[in-house]
């Protein structure tokens, strides 16, 4: 078939559309402007000048860790092991003295 009859083909249905590509792109239908937003966040503070840097990561450690929480849960989990080991010592020698005491 020459060049010219595949033009005049009738293209099937949909195709016809993709046959060929536009001449020229305009930038100006590519690129989307988003708008600047300011960002309202608090600035961190700033990072006091140290003798020792292991005093300065240790600091930035402990403010990024939670805090409160932190130290609740650790609180919590010493007292019940400082609280529930006596305890449970207690229980088990007041078992033994009632199944095997006389």
């Amino acid at each position: 078939m020459a060049e010219d009859e595949r033009d005049r083909a009738p293209a099937p249905e949909g195709v016809g559309r993709f046959a060929h590509l536009p001449p020229e792109v305009d930038p100006a239908e590519v690129v989307i402007e988003i708008p600047a937003f300011e960002d309202d966040r608090p600035a961190p503070p700033p990072v006091p000048p140290a003798a020792a840097p292991e005093l300065v990561a240790a600091t930035q450690v402990a403010e990024a860790s939670g805090g409160r929480r932190t130290i609740h849960r650790t609180q919590v989990r010493a007292g019940l092991l400082i609280a529930g080991v006596p305890i449970a010592g207690v229980v088990v020698v007041a078992l033994l003295e009632i199944l095997f005491g006389e």
